[in-house]
């Protein structure tokens, strides 16, 4: 922006030319784009551009001069992005998000009752096969037919229906654990979308933090140029030595060294902000200047049980684990398949005892299956469905000690980091003040060049804290909602 301001006002001087073009682009609304040529008074422009011919060395810095006014009214403003726009456009972009909402639905559509074996199957076949033989018979009344190329059709078509009636109440334990994996999948998919949003969050603020601190760096910059000008003026007048000189300029350029570095960092933060979002890693943007901290937390642990999505995951598993075992046990018990079913057959020969044959009715029945021997599987898969429910009960406790002690360490961290800002935010006033007399007593010759940038390394590293304590608590804060389900609601 320097720069733009800069390389605008040094064409100044180009007055007859300039002066025009400001009347039309500080108050456009004073001057009709169709009148825009006269407003810039083309005559005078030309005169001013050819009238230095054979002046090319003045020509050109007169073009780049015009071109400098130009783009600096003309640049797009650069896009703004809030943190609520970040997680908004990656609830709709994010690639995790999106498979974890593909795989909830899946569990969704699972969950049906003709899924867990509670609907009838109905199938229907038809089958129509042709023959050509040599027929050779003998009746008992001493007839014989002894013919050959004997053509024959022979048609038949069914429906059938079979229906599980009992099955050891084994459909019902599936109904049950497909409604328990259902919600399990939705769990994960609310707790993928809160981890998301914390991580997005987190690298937006992330971006904050880091362009805060390049702002601290411009501050030292600005400080250590006074610092430049004093120590300069100073060596003029013959108070100073030159290695007061010099070591303020390798300070600068040490600053200015870091500030590069820096801007570095910036776009790097915003490429993986950018990753999150699932956009162009070189999407450009900007961002709030602050960090926003709610200091007053909910501290409490003991619903966490109901409000952590993973524990609720954790739980629903356990419950899986149990309508498992029902599903295995229900081998011991006899299993009960009704069936109804209509058939259609109908067949032709050309020769033969029966020339036309159709028969069609109806059929009913059931099937009784009573497991009496399977090399004592059942009792094996009984045992080890017990085993996996035991191990469901350890993940929910391991589940329920890691939460816990995450929660208590974001705790501890967001304590932390309340105190630390507490006291950063106090002692930036007091760097800033120290700084300010450091600068004039340095002004003044009543310290010396050490002093000062000790008193400017103070101040720059209060801002440093300052910035770092905020970000600090911010993930905190973020992390404790996290685990407390307060991301999603």
């Amino acid at each position: 922006m320097e720069n733009r301001h800069s390389s605008f006002y040094q064409c100044r001087k180009h007055s007859t030319f300039i002066e025009n073009v400001e009347s039309f682009l500080f108050d456009p609304f004073e001057v009709e784009p169709t009148r825009f040529v006269s407003a810039i008074n083309l005559p005078s422009f030309r005169d001013v551009l050819f009238g230095m011919k054979g002046k090319t060395n003045q020509r050109i810095p007169f073009l780049i001069c015009v071109i400098s006014v130009l783009l600096y009214f003309q640049l797009p403003a650069q896009e703004i992005l809030t943190v609520e726009q970040a997680v908004e456009i990656a609830l709709k972009n994010n690639y995790d998000i999106l498979i974890a909402r593909n795989t909830a639905e899946i569990a969704d559509r699972n969950n049906t009752i003709g899924n867990a074996g509670m609907l009838p199957r109905i199938t229907g076949n038809v089958s129509d096969n042709f023959t050509l033989n040599n027929l050779n018979q003998k009746f008992s009344n001493g007839n014989e037919i002894v013919t050959s190329g004997v053509t024959g059709n022979n048609l038949s078509a069914g429906v059938a229906l079979n229906w599980t009636l009992f099955d050891g109440l084994k459909m019902f334990a599936t109904k049950s654990k497909l409604k328990r994996l259902d919600e399990i999948g939705e769990l994960n998919f609310k707790e993928e979308v809160q981890t998301v949003v914390a991580n997005v969050m987190l690298a937006y603020y992330d971006v904050v933090r880091a362009k805060q601190q390049l702002k601290a760096i411009d501050e030292a910059i600005k400080i250590s140029e006074e610092r430049v000008k004093l120590a300069d003026m100073k060596f003029q007048v013959g108070t100073s030595g030159k290695t007061d000189l010099l070591q303020a300029k390798v300070d600068l350029n040490a600053q200015k060294s870091s500030a590069l570095t820096q801007r570095t960092v910036i776009e790097q933060r915003k490429a993986d902000l950018n990753n999150l979002l699932a956009r162009n890693a070189e999407t450009d943007f900007e961002v709030s200047d602050s960090i926003p901290v709610n200091l007053q937390q909910e501290l409490a642990t003991e619903d966490l049980d109901s409000k952590n999505f993973q524990l609720q995951a954790a739980m629903k598993n356990v419950e899986v684990a149990k309508y498992a075992k029902k599903e295995v046990f229900s081998q011991f018990f006899p299993t009960l398949i009704g069936n109804l079913g209509y058939n259609y057959n109908r067949s032709n020969n050309s020769a033969g005892f029966f020339l036309v044959n159709q028969t069609n009715g109806m059929n009913a029945g059931f099937t009784l299956s009573v497991p009496l021997f399977n090399g004592l599987n059942n009792l094996r898969q009984n045992k080890i469905a017990a085993i996996e429910i035991l191990s469901s009960q350890f993940n929910l406790e391991r589940a329920r000690f890691q939460t816990r002690l995450n929660f208590y360490r974001a705790l501890k961290n967001f304590q932390n980091a309340k105190q630390l800002l507490e006291l950063e935010e106090e002692n930036i006033a007091l760097a800033d003040e120290n700084n300010k007399i450091a600068t004039e007593r340095f002004r003044l010759s009543q310290s010396t060049s050490i002093e000062f940038r000790e008193a400017q390394k103070s101040y720059i590293d209060a801002l440093t804290r300052l910035v770092n304590a905020r970000y600090t608590a911010k993930a905190a804060e973020t992390e404790l909602k996290r685990l407390r389900g307060e991301l999603v609601r």
